[in-house]
């Protein structure tokens, strides 16, 4: 409480002395600018200094604006003085009814109709029948007057039915593929003959009066003479086995850039005879197996036809002389003749416009509609009528128009104090400073 005190009377004292030295410097400067001439004024008319004499300031005027009423959703009534929107049509089904003198219809998909009965056209006789209405009848064929009899066979139905033999295999004939060949009556396929395996031992030569060739190193070798001479201009040519199974071929040796008479061998195989139960073709080189003929199709006699496993053959029974059926007459042509039942006379509109329903005769027309009145909704809003006659509206009331009026602080001269409450200019007797935001001016009291 005490430095409380001491404050204030501290800050009171501070002022005093400080209005004093302003009061002093007040008539110094009073005292020092006194001559003939006025001082020319520090600030433009209507402005006066700062405290701290380095601007002039004066209160910015106050600018209203008032601009046309608006809506922030929906659009103005005719006034202008409030916010609407059009009222939802919700819309309601009218009543149908049916034109005088027709009706709904359930089979009709209750479309609007009306009967009458139909027209009724005289008896005829029916499709496929002959005569006059009142006399129609059909013609029928005769039948017989006693039981068929068959001379051969069984009578089976309306048929004779006569068995022949058991169907017998027709001619034979080759099989049919790409590798069976067909001479004459003869059906064979092509296979080589046996082969001999080709054999150079001790034995061998013996039996091959002394074939050159023997058995080195597991083939069958023969070192001419003249190995290791030059080859001749006509080539070397190997001496061929004395049995004349497999090939002799010559290897020469390059020796000093000359070729050298070098090693014959003997390969490949012999040809023997043919297989058992084969021949030898007329070619000479293979032999003719003979193939199995395939059987021929099964066939009956002439006049019979195969039926299953059997051969049968139809004929015609005899029967006594045919007469017209029970419930038919024979007229004087020898038809018979049967009568049947007049067909009715079919029913018909004589309206072209109607159309014909069974025994009835039927127009139909569309609906009559009687409109219901509208109803309007307000899902937001109070619900009112506008305008009237053709434009008449239903609407929705949303609330008040907004007036978009507005003031604000404007300075006409210098700018405005950052609370925008004053406007702030240089002083004229100095030099011209820019213009800028001036800070809020303050003042001694």
């Amino acid at each position: 409480m005490e430095a409380t005190k001491k404050t204030s009377t501290t800050k009171a004292a501070l002022l005093v002395i400080a209005a004093l030295s302003m009061l002093l410097s007040g008539l110094f400067i009073a005292t020092a600018s006194r001559s003939d001439a006025s001082p020319p004024p520090a600030c433009p008319d209507g402005f006066s200094l700062t405290a701290d004499a380095k601007n002039c300031f004066r209160a910015a005027t106050v600018t209203s604006a008032d601009n046309a009423n608006s809506c922030p959703s929906g659009e103005l009534t005719p006034d202008a003085t409030k916010c609407y929107v059009a009222a939802r049509v919700i819309p309601q089904e009218g009543a149908t009814v049916c034109p005088k003198g027709y009706s709904p219809d359930n089979s009709l998909n209750n479309m609007c109709a009306r009967f009458e009965p139909a027209t009724q056209g005289k008896a005829i006789c029916p499709g496929g029948a002959a005569g006059t209405a009142g006399g129609c009848y059909i013609l029928v064929a005769k039948g017989p007057r006693g039981a068929a009899t068959c001379t051969n066979g069984v009578l089976v139905g309306t048929n004779c039915v006569i068995t022949g033999d058991k169907p017998v295999n027709g001619p034979s004939s080759c099989p049919e593929s790409d590798k069976i060949i067909k001479t004459g009556t003869e059906c064979y396929t092509l296979v080589a003959k046996t082969s001999i395996a080709l054999v150079c031992d001790a034995a061998d030569v013996a039996n091959y009066n002394a074939d050159p060739y023997t058995l080195l190193d597991g083939i069958c070798k023969f070192i001419p003479a003249t190995a290791g001479m030059v080859v001749p201009a006509g080539g070397f040519t190997c001496p061929a086995a004395v049995s004349g199974i497999g090939t002799a071929t010559h290897t020469a040796t390059p020796v000093d850039n000359h070729m050298k008479i070098g090693v014959c061998t003997l390969t490949g195989v012999g040809t023997g005879p043919c297989p058992v139960s084969t021949t030898v073709d007329s070619n000479g080189v293979d032999c003719r197996r003979p193939v199995d003929l395939k059987p021929g199709a099964k066939v009956c006699k002439t006049g019979f036809g195969i039926v299953g496993t059997s051969c049968i053959r139809y004929e015609v029974p005899t029967a006594s002389a045919p007469q017209c059926p029970i419930g038919s007459v024979e007229d004087s042509v020898g038809a018979c003749r049967k009568p049947v039942a007049d067909q009715k006379g079919a029913y018909y509109c004589k309206d072209a416009n109607a159309a014909l329903n069974g025994k009835s005769c039927v127009w139909t027309t569309g609906f009559l509609i009687n409109p219901s009145d509208t109803l309007y909704k307000c899902d937001a809003g109070a619900r009112t009528v506008i305008g009237s006659g053709s434009a008449t509206q239903v609407i929705c009331i949303l609330g008040d128009a907004d007036p978009n009026t507005s003031s604000e602080p404007t300075c006409p001269q210098g700018v405005p104090s950052t609370d925008r409450a004053y406007c702030i200019v240089p002083r004229i007797d100095t030099a011209p400073a820019a213009a800028v935001a001036a800070p809020v001016p303050s003042f001694t009291g």
